[in-house]
């Protein structure tokens, strides 16, 4: 505490540091172990302590929008007059600096990791954790060293128009929580970075993933971690069919790249589920699309095939996961604003973080009352939360929390969400001109209520393969 003379009020240069409501997941007492283990604990007290920056590198992440000035004029305007005049922006871009990214992501791994227990909907089926994982890019101020460090996305009509960052991240389904992640640059490769996720996966999950993940290598390092998995495989993927099962899946073996031809009996043994996934509309429009998974659970009569195929659609878990990270929090369109690659991660890693204490927090709020956590908005829980920033609401304990969870369950019938469906899209095009283009894109992304109808393909006798001996 710094004092000035005459009736000056008192001056609290730590008082910049919450974060509303959610000061409560994110305790100053944690911020400071943090900035202990990273060693970015200032000497002496700053005007801008470390403690300070830190909260408002997650403020930033929070009101996207907003300019230097702005974010720090929403973490002071509940304060009266505890703090001291605003900060210049070289001030607060040089405390970001000093600040670095390791804080930050020292702070987003003791926050993250999964957040569902056994009784909430939809997170576990036979006792395993449904995890998904996949991957996304987010776009960064387009400054030279961004260039350098992740480039551009080059395709035939042009490249893009900002340099990208790839991001892979392992979720979640039940609370759409974030467990673990990777990220680099644009070159890198999905199944690259899913190989840095592989720490995150352990005895009791089922992993889902989608086709691009695809493949020998990647399949036998996830199966080894002990998790059961279940993938979709890529059309062109040819499958012998081995052994036929009593539920109309069967056996084969996922071939290694040293094989020769797919008539091999090297390689991976995994049971292929077929079906056909028909998707009707509200306004009656009908589509049908084929699908093959690939599964380690080799028991029919435990993990019947009409099951998993149903369970396959957990896996938009992870892509609803990324778009509240990517429009809901960071908002539609907007760019990363650092212009040097450690701003990008430390800023990545702010996001990251606000975004999985929003998700405990939803999850929280949806035991209380009872439902699936999938009936708490996140829009509503970032509103709430920027709110509580400008109210200063975290100076009375037990307080905040209760009016936040008011916020976040005041409106959650009919308790079940209702299915829909919403057309893939381009929704960024490579040329940042393209403005008829995006228009078009965003008209034809009316989300609409859907059906769906799950029929299992069963292989007949005479389509069965008798692999060579090894």
């Amino acid at each position: 505490m710094t004092s000035h003379s005459g009736s000056c009020p008192t001056v609290d240069v730590y008082a910049p540091g919450h974060l509303g409501a959610l000061t409560r997941k994110i305790p100053p007492s944690l911020v400071d172990d943090v900035l202990e283990a990273t060693g970015r604990r200032e000497r002496r007290v700053r005007l801008l302590p470390a403690r300070v920056v830190v909260y408002f590198v997650l403020a930033m992440a929070l009101f996207s929008t907003d300019g230097y000035h702005g974010v720090w004029a929403s973490l002071v305007k509940g304060l009266g007059g505890l703090t001291a005049r605003m900060p210049s922006t070289p001030a607060l871009s040089q405390a970001r600096a000093r600040l670095g990214a390791a804080p930050m992501a020292e702070l987003f791994a003791r926050l993250s990791g999964p957040v569902a227990t056994t009784a909430t909907p939809g997170a576990f089926w036979r006792k395993l954790r449904l995890m998904a994982w996949d991957g996304l890019h987010l776009e960064v101020a387009d400054s030279p060293a961004n260039v350098a460090a992740f480039g551009y996305l080059h395709a035939r009509r042009g490249r893009s128009g900002f340099p990208l960052v790839r991001l892979a991240a392992l979720v979640e389904c039940g609370s759409r929580a974030i467990h673990e992640v990777a990220f680099g640059a644009y070159v890198t490769a999905e199944k690259t970075l899913a190989q840095r996720l592989l720490g995150g996966l352990c005895p009791g999950m089922l992993l889902l993933a989608d086709r691009n993940f695809d493949g020998y290598e990647l399949w036998g390092q996830a199966r080894d971690t002990g998790a059961h998995l279940l993938w979709r495989a890529k059309g062109v993927r040819i499958l012998p069919r081995l052994v036929p099962l009593e539920d109309g899946s069967y056996l084969s073996v996922l071939p290694d790249r040293n094989s020769r031809g797919y008539r091999s009996a090297n390689g991976h043994q995994v049971r292929v589920i077929e079906f056909d996934l028909t998707v009707a509309t509200s306004d009656g429009a009908r589509r049908t699309e084929h699908y093959r998974l690939l599964t380690t659970l080799m028991d029919p009569r435990r993990h019947p095939a009409d099951q998993l195929a149903a369970l396959y659609h957990q896996r938009w878990e992870v892509e609803i996961a990324f778009f509240g990270l990517k429009v809901t929090l960071r908002t539609a369109d907007r760019v990363l604003r650092s212009q040097r690659p450690e701003g990008v991660e430390q800023e990545i890693y702010a996001y990251l973080t606000v975004y999985q204490v929003l998700r405990r927090v939803s999850h929280h709020s949806a035991r209380r009352v009872g439902v699936d956590p999938d009936r708490v908005s996140l829009t509503v829980a970032v509103r709430t939360a920027r709110h509580s920033v400008i109210a200063a609401d975290h100076a009375s304990p037990g307080t905040p929390e209760q009016a936040f969870h008011q916020m976040l369950t005041r409106e959650l019938l009919p308790p079940r969400r209702a299915d829909r469906v919403s057309p893939r899209a381009v929704k960024r095009p490579v040329s940042p001109f393209s403005y008829k283009q995006v228009q078009a894109l965003r008209q034809s992304r009316t989300s609409r209520r859907a059906t769906y109808t799950v029929h299992l393909r069963e292989p007949s006798t005479d389509a069965l393969t008798t692999l060579p001996q090894p």
